[in-house]
């Protein structure tokens, strides 16, 4: 049987390398600068839509994924707190 164990630095780095994701998504360009290779008319005007949606969808998903980042750090911070307690209410070493 395969066991996995997550520490409380895991779920924290987690966090933090979400948050990294969710700043790079952020700071992603959104494409009018190849608008120009499509000429204009309908072609253009679907190029518009494509990227509006992108545009929405991006920062929707860095917004999603910079609270869900915050989360984990915050769950680690607790995890490491509960173990921590847990380990002195049994006489143990705590980190």
């Amino acid at each position: 049987m395969t066991r996995m164990t997550v520490g409380a630095d895991v779920i924290a780095a987690m966090g933090v390398s979400l948050g990294e994701i969710a700043r790079d998504l952020e700071a992603t360009r959104n494409g009018e600068e190849d608008r120009w290779a499509l000429g204009c008319g309908e072609t253009s005007a679907a190029f518009d839509h494509l990227l509006s949606g992108w545009r929405l969808n991006r920062l929707r998903l860095a917004a999603q994924l910079q609270l869900l980042g915050e989360k984990a750090q915050t769950a680690g911070t607790a995890y490491l707190e509960t173990e921590n307690l847990t380990q002195r209410m049994v006489g143990g070493e705590t980190r």
